[in-house]
């Protein structure tokens, strides 16, 4: 009998320590959510990097393409612009142009071995 209550005393005693050990992870985050709210949360500083280029015209943008081709995609990242087109052969053709001034950088050409 006293072996029983000697493996419950343990249960209890882990049980204790896992209900401290979340008290103290809920107080933490209670501190933190409270410092945030209080301070505004993290400050985002505008680097020259990052910011966004003036409002681009592209009324004005041709881009020629293939005859008998379309774009199958547009891919934006970063400060590129992608467009994958597809042309009439089946092969693709990648068009690279910056984002900020939507000028063309260059293309690549993907075949497939025949």
């Amino acid at each position: 009998m006293t072996e029983r209550t000697a493996e419950e005393a343990t249960r209890i005693r882990w049980l204790k320590a896992v209900v401290i050990g979340l008290g103290i992870i809920f107080v933490g985050l209670a501190v933190l959510l409270l410092v945030l709210i209080m301070t505004g949360g993290p400050k985002r500083t505008a680097s020259t990097g990052n910011v966004a280029p003036h409002a681009v015209s592209v009324e004005d943008l041709i881009v020629t393409l293939p005859k008998n081709s379309r774009v199958a995609d547009v891919l934006a990242t970063g400060n590129r612009i992608v467009l994958r087109v597809r042309l009439a052969d089946g092969t693709e053709r990648l068009y690279a142009l910056d984002g900020e001034t939507l000028k063309p950088l260059g293309s690549i050409t993907v075949q497939v071995e025949k």
